[in-house]
């Protein structure tokens, strides 16, 4: 463990850096050089609805979005928009509940031309269902995410099909 300073330094090492809240892991591997991953653990279900019991259970549906932010990255407010993308999907489909969600996020350090541009990848699941309690309408396990400092600009996003 390290102070966030050595975030720099890491950098110019091309080393991977994998933030925590306060700290700084600094880890070497390979093709993962220069990317911040997070992710929510296993599927899960909010503690809501974690002892209620569907109506009825859809497919389990997932999408992927990337995001160019410019400035930093609030990859709390990122994983809320890919999930609200998600949920509006199971709306259409019959359904008012996200269960068993699960969501990973990578951040790729920009190229020294762009020193200031990152590159955001957001890959989350869930079960459709319908039941008569309200969705929690908020990703599971949101204080796992990790982020960049900074005032965040987002320069472009690209969702990719449901499936």
């Amino acid at each position: 463990m390290v102070n966030c300073l050595t975030l720099i330094f890491a950098h110019s090492l091309r080393k991977q850096v994998e933030l925590t809240h306060q700290n700084v892991d600094i880890v070497t591997k390979g093709s993962d050089a220069d990317s911040i991953k997070s992710c929510s653990g296993p599927a899960r279900t909010h503690d809501v609805l974690a002892n209620t019991k569907p109506i009825k259970v859809g497919p389990r549906v997932a999408h992927t979005e990337q995001f160019v932010c410019k400035g930093g990255v609030d990859a709390g407010r990122l994983l809320n928009l890919s999930r609200k993308g998600l949920y509006s999907i199971a709306k259409e489909m019959g359904g008012n509940v996200l269960l068993e969600e699960q969501w990973d996020c990578k951040i790729r350090y920009p190229r020294i031309q762009k020193r200031d541009e990152f590159k955001v990848t957001i890959h989350y699941a869930a079960t459709v269902a319908r039941s008569a309690w309200p969705d929690a309408q908020r990703p599971v396990d949101i204080e796992a995410v990790k982020g960049i400092r900074g005032l965040m600009t987002v320069l472009d996003r690209h969702a990719d099909p449901i499936c």
